[in-house]
């Protein structure tokens, strides 16, 4: 339970961290104690504003002690609250909070150095990116007048701050190498010199900071100084690490010996891939249409050239690879090359080297290892192009010049990678949504003269290239069919998208006039293993990892499918999410529905069935850990899912099984309630339940009874509490016949809220009161916290504070010892209602706290909503009305896009809360605050009720202060 209690009055508490651990209180500095307090502190820091449980903090802190006890730790919490506030009386909440057993520093971010830090270079790095460049200056220089030196210096040996002194160390670095780039551009020369020398002097191997180097002493007029400093670093380099200078120092170099002028007044170190040096000399093809976007990806290709001898732009059929290798080679200085071939006429690995010698106009070369013989003294760069087909000759080649010719470049495209070594591989993703419609309106003024992109033809261009995954040539394709059907008929027509998207320049290579075409290229290229997994993970509506990909195909274990699904992957038919743990997949639409139509029927129908278990069983899994500790993977894991469900309730509807929606639904309706998918579920729920009616379609009774009892809390979320107890009494009904006991006494319970809610009556206190008996007799633990958390409220409703306030505080106790979180934060919800109604306003503020802290971490929708409802009310009482309108807008806006109001859920209560607010203020200044509100993000709105709750603290310190 989170600790509760009247705060006195809160000193000043600031927290260093950057040039050692240290904490000042009113201005004057707090000696923290020996290592094992500091580094308590530090964890406590590391983690802000995140909460962090005691296990982890004794994990971290005590680690070398033989057998750590929670009663160190909390003697060690202890003596750090008496440090940073002597003053604080016991019980009151502080600078130091604890929720059940984690631990939160609970102060202002702006109070520690190392967020003030972050802060400023976030600001730096948007004003920056906004062409401020000046503000961006005063930010940077605000971010290192915190920096006194290492981060966490005297705690620096502990495991658990290393990786955040690493990330701070690198923002350090990085900030000041922005700095003197700034400096430089504002022809602060003798500022941006200083700098970079102590940067050259810290960081004696880091080619940046020698260049940045190198051009302020060449801008102050000190020549042969600058060329000093690049033959120090290339004297530097092969001594300490046996390499050669970056290709933007050797142009630096270059450009100070022939004293550039443009070097003198530039604002910056030149890109060496980013600025062409003049025509190419070479035969790079011309591109005939301008490039939309993609400053992105030809920065990071620049880049990777200038770094790498080998770098390969991978991705699928038509997504822009050669392009973008055109244009990147089109921006290198002339000299020798770019050299481009074209693989794709090459039918055999044997003709590979015979093709890159015609085009490198090399005669006689009839291996790779001549060819290298003969072009070994050259510095170019060769363009091998559409080298997915012929790999092995490609990569044969590729070896032998790398190894062989130490001028030689190589950038490649294809739809895998080379397999060679010291190969860097770029892929190349599709265009975004703006980029995309950007396209599909040049090439469209292209086919039909005068054409715009206005509002009339906004929305179905909009849906084309969402629905061609931003594919540029499936988007070009598109926009050739405006010769003869409109935009609306394209949009309509994607779901045959192979027979619409043919009929491109008759110039473009053969697999390229008709997207069918563009995808069979790679489609020939698998095995039969890799060509069977692609038709069956073609049924996946979304992303999916390997297990669900293993469950569809029928294998084993999920490592059995690993070799045919990574070669799926290395061909760019199959996208990875590296972001996620496990790793998920997905198939592009289009890319998916090539797949599904290489079905046969019957390999298409077992697919589905497959995918449809799988969804199932993952699902019933999940839901046994719904109510538990897990709760918060629990939910991320169905919402990464949540395609899939719909898919297979689609399937199961469409095959007319109406049993399997209810034994999904019986497992997903609490995920259903959490995260808002109100309405989806009802409709689920009752189509399936009219059609279970018909002979044969029957599900068990503990099934019936779960789904009946799911949509009961879906019918009470949508202001329906009317339906909602018709079905929980239903379900209690189905679940006492079929001897489920537990199932029976959750559902009486939950059926006597929802009639009080519908309308009162005069033995609600009573069946409360029966249903917590028998729930505690025959119920699981989190289904007692609610129903405590149910009498709780309806004791409430009776007027009788006390014994709500007894009640729902067991209901607390009971669901932190089976970690039913949601449980606590909905008792917390009504403590919190009797703490304002007793005028309490620090314990309904930790009541808000409490539930937006566990909430949040669960990444709840509805009951989140409930306590910004909360906080609104709470607001007002403590004179921020405005505040209060902006979260009613707020929830207003976000609850309307779900289908929930709380004020529709709550009727009892919820209007009395808006109502506090509205009276408060004007009603000009009510919906100024409400719409005002109504454009607020989530994270905005939490940030906002966070301040309130501070500032409540804060109101209540002054309040007893004046007494």
């Amino acid at each position: 339970m989170r600790e509760t209690g009247n705060d006195g009055a809160r000193p000043q508490v600031r927290l260093s961290v950057l040039g050692g651990l240290a904490a000042t209180v009113e201005g004057r500095p707090v000696d923290l104690g020996g290592l094992r307090q500091r580094s308590l502190l530090a964890a406590l820091i590391a983690a802000f504003p995140r909460e962090v449980s005691a296990d982890r903090l004794l994990e971290q802190v005590w680690h070398d002690a033989a057998e750590p006890s929670v009663s160190s730790l909390h003697f060690g919490i202890s003596k750090l609250r008496d440090r940073l506030e002597p003053d604080r009386r016991r019980g009151a909440a502080g600078v130091i909070v604890r929720s059940g057993t984690r631990y939160q520093l609970y102060l202002p971010a702006d109070r520690i150095d190392a967020h003030r830090f972050a802060t400023h270079l976030t600001a730096a790095e948007s004003a920056c990116a906004a062409g401020d460049s000046v503000r961006g200056i005063r930010h940077y220089e605000a971010a290192l007048s915190e920096w006194r030196g290492a981060p966490y210096a005297d705690v620096a040996d502990a495991d658990f701050v290393r990786p955040e002194i690493a990330r701070l160390t690198a923002l350090e670095l990085g900030a000041r190498k922005a700095l003197v780039e700034l400096r430089l551009d504002h022809g602060r020369i003798d500022a941006a010199l200083a700098d970079a020398e102590a940067l050259v002097s810290a960081h004696p191997l880091d080619e940046r900071v020698w260049e940045l180097a190198a051009l302020a002493r060449y801008r102050a007029g000190r020549q042969s100084e600058a060329l000093a400093a690049l033959r120090d670093i290339r004297r530097l380099l092969d001594t300490e690490l046996g390499v050669e200078p970056g290709v933007r120092l050797r142009e630096l170099e270059t450009a100070i010996l022939r004293h550039d002028e443009d070097l003198l007044r530039g604002p910056r170190v030149p890109e060496p891939i980013a600025t062409p040096a003049g025509a190419p000399s070479t035969p790079i093809p011309v591109p005939r249409t301008q490039l939309i976007g993609r400053a992105t990806e030809l920065g990071d290709i620049g880049r990777a050239v200038g770094a790498a001898r080998l770098v390969t732009l991978v991705g699928t059929g038509g997504v822009g690879k050669t392009r973008l290798a055109v244009e990147t080679c089109r921006r290198l200085p002339a000299g020798d090359g770019p050299w481009w071939v074209d693989l794709a006429p090459v039918e055999s690995d044997d003709l590979v080297t015979a093709t890159v010698a015609a085009a490198l106009q090399v005669r006689g070369a009839s291996s790779p290892e001549r060819l290298a013989d003969i072009v070994a003294t050259r510095e170019c760069v060769l363009l091998l192009d559409n080298c997915e087909h012929v790999l092995d000759g490609v990569a044969a080649v590729a070896h032998t010049l790398l190894t062989r010719c130490p001028g030689v470049r190589i950038l490649a495209t294809s739809r895998e990678p080379l397999t060679v070594d010291g190969e860097h591989v770029l892929d190349v993703p599709p265009l975004d949504d703006s980029d995309a419609v950007e396209l599909f309106a040049a090439r469209a003024a292209g086919v039909v003269d005068g054409w715009t992109l206005d509002d009339r033809v906004r929305e179905p261009v909009s849906r084309i290239c969402a629905g061609l995954d931003g594919i540029p040539l499936a988007v070009e394709l598109a926009a050739a069919q405006l010769r003869v059907l409109s935009e609306q008929q394209i949009a309509d027509g994607l779901d045959d998208r192979f027979t619409l998207l043919t009929g491109g320049a008759r110039t473009a290579p053969a697999r390229q006039r008709r997207l069918a075409d563009t995808i069979d290229w790679s489609y020939r290229l698998l095995d039969p293993a890799e060509a069977r997994l692609l038709r069956e993970i073609a049924v996946f509506a979304g992303n999916f990892d390997i297990d669900a990909a293993a469950a569809v195909h029928g294998a084993s274990a999920p490592m059995a499918i690993l070799e045919p699904l990574t070669g799926l992957v290395r061909r760019s038919l199959l996208r990875v999410r590296p972001s996620t743990s496990p790793r998920r997949y997905r198939l592009l639409q289009t890319i998916r529905e090539f797949a599904l139509a290489r079905c046969e029927p019957d390999e298409l129908e077992q697919v589905r069935v497959a995918h449809r278990r799988c969804v199932l069983e993952r699902s019933q899994a999940a839901a046994d850990h719904l109510h538990g500790p897990r709760s918060a993977q629990i939910l991320e894991a169905l919402s990464a899912d949540l395609a899939e469900q719909r898919s297979a309730i689609a399937s199961a509807a469409a095959d007319g099984d109406p049993g399997y929606v209810l034994r999904l639904a019986a497992a997903l309706h609490w995920f259903w309630y959490r995260l808002g998918f109100i309405e989806e579920g009802i409709t689920a729920i009752t189509t399936a339940l009219a059609a279970t009616e018909a002979p044969g379609h029957g599900v068990d009774a503990t099934t019936l009874a779960r789904a009946l009892g799911g949509l009961g809390g879906l019918h009470y979320l949508s202001g329906n509490p009317g339906l909602g107890a018709a079905a929980t009494t239903r379900a209690a009904q189905v679940a006492d016949a079929a001897g489920d006991l537990d199932t029976a006494a959750w559902m009486r319970s939950w059926t006597t809220y929802m009639r009080v809610v519908a309308e009162p009556f005069p033995d609600a206190q009573v069946a409360a009161r029966a249903a917590v008996a028998d729930v505690r007799a025959v119920g699981q633990p989190w289904q007692l916290a609610e129903a405590l958390m149910i009498e709780g409220m309806i004791l409430r409703f009776g007027n009788r504070p006390d014994a709500a306030g007894e009640t729902l505080r067991e209901a607390v106790a009971v669901a932190e010892r089976c970690g039913h979180r949601w449980a606590v934060a909905s008792a917390s919800w009504t403590l919190g209602r009797c703490a304002m109604d007793a005028g309490d306003i620090a314990d309904a503020r930790t009541s808000v706290r409490t539930m937006q802290t566990t909430l949040e971490s669960d990444g709840d929708v509805t009951s989140w909503l409930v306590m910004v409802h909360l906080a609104a009310a709470l607001a007002a009482r403590c004179g921020r009305p405005a505040d209060g309108a902006r979260l009613l807008g707020a929830v207003r806006a976000l609850g309307g896009r779900i289908g929930f109001l709380p004020e529709v859920m709550d009727p009892l209560e919820a209007p009395r809360e808006a109502g506090e607010v509205r009276s408060a203020l004007s009603p000009a200044e009510f919906e100024a605050g409400v719409a005002e509100g109504a454009n607020l993000t989530r994270a905005a709105v939490n940030a906002l009720v966070s301040t309130i709750v501070a500032e409540t603290a804060n109101h209540d310190q002054r309040t007893i202060s004046s007494r």
